[in-house]
């Protein structure tokens, strides 16, 4: 898929500030992932049963999208 660029200034055109917001949005996801490893990694190390496992993971996924709309308003 190719973006035309629309550039009225010197400023960032469009398709730079698609690759940018990309590659943004990538390393977050990254990152969370990363976060999420550790987390499972921490969970393995306490021998967690399944279920406080699944709990836990869910009270982590709540918190972090709670943290997200908070940063958002």
């Amino acid at each position: 898929m190719s973006v035309k660029s629309i550039k009225l200034d010197s400023g960032i055109s469009d398709p730079e500030f698609a690759a940018l917001s990309a590659s943004a949005r990538k390393g977050e996801r990254a990152h969370l992932l990363g976060l999420l490893r550790i987390f499972v990694g921490q969970l393995k190390k306490e021998s967690a049963t399944s279920e406080e496992i699944f709990s836990s993971l869910d009270s982590w996924i709540r918190n972090r999208e709670s943290v997200t709309s908070n940063e958002a308003n």
